[in-house]
């Protein structure tokens, strides 16, 4: 058997070992994995109450469990008690479940799959060798990270997976710092909490944009949201903004989006569509066409397919996103033969809509701190994005700044040798390394593979990099030329067009996961499971087992995502959240209020509505929104007088339910249930998804009527019917909520 030593104990060397240890009925290698941590999970591992080293251990996935997850274990067969307060959950496990549940998985997996001994935690590499050909040897060295003993140790092959988003990236050129100022510039990997930068109100920066920029920027405002409308004493800083700096425009995808946003036999949106986790659409086969093997797009994106790419974000969306009212935000019909940037949050756009977050095109060159304790940063405008020759600009008053700057790989135990052999470039942060088609080998160095090490480490192409390693160590050999021939093309050529400032360079340059996937089946022989979906459907790990694996596992993810998918067809599955998350930010509102009683006039109400993001007060909801309307009502009698009301509305993911409740007399606090919104398809093309709900209030009865008209994932327009009556009451309440006109800044 041949000896392997795997690096690193998060998703990535966990199937690496799971997967090298069944090859060939476990006859073929010896395993052994170090993490340098106290327990397995890379970023996932934190607990909740942790801070967690990469990431909060509350922070949901922005892909749904079915794409984070391995084939070999689903999601219902993981324990996902709260550690904390012992409660279970009272559903099936949430569809973007908390990073804390990640690692509870994982460590599920290890228990599974991994016997003991072989995971070696508290043990940090330090330095791999390898001399010799072919047939040569890696000469190990590690520190046990408790009792600091060094061991030295040899391996016939070595797997590096310790992770591409290591390391924070480059540091933003500070000067005239004070002393204890750098606590208040951190990296996206550290932001935590706004409380953290002051207790005094002033400007939050976030400097970059796409996945961690915007998830830094949402996640502050939603802190100020919160401070601001949940009860006890209001900190200072619950009046601050947020500013979002970054030099290119990018799409704001919410979690959920519809299936079919645009419909071609009325010309025109949808407005009652079909919703799904975002994944499910994206990787979708469907979206493929042709016949023959489907195969990957690597590297710079021709002109043509990146405007397709727009149109297709712009149609999930409902728009380009100049109805946030923030052109900087909006990519300019010149721009659009450039690859379509990302970042996938369900609450920033509102946020920049009613103005929490204030987003600035350019590029921070400077921050400086002159006697005040907040900084300055000096932004430029950066080309060709922005007009380049506008001069610098200054942001001051900023209190703290959020550096989202990437994230750069962290591999200083590989000899200088074994680098150079790489071809390592410690400036290129996106490829730091030459690698195969896949990013698994380097012919140079034979003995050595990479799982996990690539922008965009989905679960399921992990698990198949870790298939191609067994199989091509132990010779075996591919139906597909294209891996046999270990071309390291594709990354000379988008280094160098990263180098020479390329816009046609994707986001994510190996972000083709239904390529991938079905490429890598292919290589390894794996049939794909259409079983259940057919030849098309979203494409997820669990449609790939070996078969020589125990297959249940797999079979139950294939089935839930079936359901899923009828569910959305049939009951509307995931309209409520995607209306409940529309539903955010501020809103023109005009109500009419009808009487059938002569004693009792009609009425007009105008105003605004405001629906403000908070922590959840229960904690069986996931979300809550405190909803606070203001305005004239202007009776038929000519009596005029300024009006207002409150309510409480809350989102319960385990039953995809919205209900509204009373506020008691502090204006913030959640009172007596009011009633629960029942969603249902209408009748034809005209409207949007329905609603209704009952509430007796003794001795009255309220019977509500909604209608939700969407563009896209965004909610256009939105109206709720009352009809009350009771001994003493018979009247109507029709309210209609649309956007305030934006003016575009």
């Amino acid at each position: 058997m041949k000896s392997v030593l795997i690096v690193g104990g998060g998703p990535s060397g966990l199937v690496a070992a799971k997967t090298l240890l069944e090859y060939a009925g476990g006859t073929k290698y010896k395993v052994t994995l170090f993490e340098a941590a106290d327990k397995v999970g890379g970023m996932w591992r934190s607990s909740p109450g942790e801070k967690g080293e990469i990431c909060s251990p509350h922070m949901r996935t922005n892909l749904s469990r079915f794409t984070v997850a391995f084939p070999d274990l689903a999601w219902g067969s993981v324990d996902l008690t709260d550690p904390i307060t012992g409660a279970k959950p009272s559903g099936p496990p949430a569809i973007f479940p908390p990073a804390w549940q990640v690692g509870r998985y994982l460590q599920t997996y290890v228990n599974k799959f991994l016997a003991s001994g072989i995971v070696h935690c508290n043990r940090r590499v330090t330095v791999a060798d390898f001399e010799g050909g072919l047939g040569g040897t890696w000469n190990v060295t590690s520190v046990d990270q408790t009792t600091r003993q060094e061991s030295k140790d040899s391996f016939d092959y070595l797997i590096v997976a310790s992770g591409f988003f290591h390391r924070a990236g480059p540091k933003i050129r500070q000067s005239q710092m004070q002393h204890g100022s750098g606590k208040r510039i951190q990296h996206s990997s550290q932001f935590r909490d706004v409380a953290s930068f002051s207790e005094d109100a002033g400007k939050v920066v976030v400097v970059g944009g796409g996945i961690s920029g915007s998830e830094a920027a949402a996640t502050a405002a939603f802190q100020i949201s919160n401070a601001k409308h949940s009860s006890g004493q209001k900190p200072a800083w619950a009046d601050s903004k947020v500013y979002h700096v970054f030099d290119r425009p990018f799409y704001t995808l919410p979690r959920y989006v519809p299936q079919d946003p645009y419909d071609p036999a009325i010309q025109d949106f949808n407005l009652s569509p079909r919703f799904l986790p975002l994944d499910l659409i994206l990787y979708n086969l469907g979206r493929r066409g042709g016949d023959g093997p489907i195969t990957a797009s690597i590297g710079q994106v021709p002109a043509e397919k990146a405007e397709k790419g727009h149109e297709f974000i712009r149609n999930l969306l409902g728009g380009d996103q100049r109805a946030t009212g923030r052109l900087e935000l909006v990519s300019k019909p010149d721009k659009i033969q450039y690859p379509a940037y990302t970042g996938v949050t369900d609450m920033y756009a509102e946020f920049v809509r009613d103005g929490t977050i204030v987003p600035i095109n350019g590029r921070v060159v400077n921050i400086t701190q002159g006697a005040s304790k907040d900084f300055s940063l000096e932004v430029a405008a950066q080309g060709p994005w922005a007009n380049a020759n506008e001069p610098t600009s200054h942001l001051g008053d900023v209190t703290g700044v959020v550096e989202a700057t990437g994230f750069q790989s962290h591999l200083n135990y590989l000899s200088e040798d074994v680098k150079q052999a790489l071809e390592y470039d410690p400036d290129s942060h996106r490829v730091p390394f030459l690698l195969s088609h896949g990013s698994v080998f380097n012919e140079k160095v034979p003995n050595i593979a990479f799982v996990g090490f690539y922008e965009g480490p989905y679960w399921g192409v992990m698990s198949m990099q870790a298939k191609i390693i067994a199989q091509r160590w132990d010779h075996k050999t591919s139906p597909n030329t294209a891996f046999d021939t270990l071309d390291t093309s594709d990354a000379l050529s988008v280094r160098q067009a990263i180098k020479d400032g390329k816009l046609d360079v994707p986001q994510f340059w190996m972000a083709d996961y239904v390529g991938l996937m079905e490429e890598f089946a292919q290589r390894v022989g794996l049939q794909r499971d259409d079983s259940a979906l057919g030849a098309g459907g979203p494409l997820f790990p669990a449609r790939y087992q070996d078969e020589a694996e125990e297959r249940t596992e797999a079979a139950a993810a294939v089935c839930e995502v079936a359901e899923v998918l009828q569910r959305s067809e049939k009951e509307g599955l995931f309209v409520a959240a995607a209306a409940f998350r529309g539903m955010q930010g501020t809103w023109t509102l005009r109500r009419k209020v009808g009487s059938r009683l002569p004693s009792m006039p009609n009425g007009v109400f105008e105003g605004t509505a405001h629906f403000n993001p908070r922590t959840p007060t229960d904690t069986i909801y996931s979300a809550e929104y405190l909803y606070i309307e203001d305005g004239t009502l202007t009776m038929s009698n000519g009596m005029k007088f300024p009006a207002t009301r409150r309510y409480v509305y809350r989102y319960e993911e385990s039953n995809d339910t919205v209900t509204a409740w009373f506020v008691d007399g502090d204006g913030l606090t959640v009172g007596d249930f009011f009633t629960r919104l029942e969603f249902y398809r209408p009748t034809d093309v005209e409207h949007g998804w329905m609603a209704k709900g009952r509430h007796w209030c003794s001795p009255d009865t309220y019977k509500s009527s909604c209608e939700f008209r969407f563009r896209g994932a965004s909610l256009e327009t939105f109206g709720i019917t009352y009809e009350v009556t009771g001994p003493k009451k018979d009247y109507s309440h029709e309210s209609w909520y649309s956007r305030p006109t934006p003016g575009l800044a």
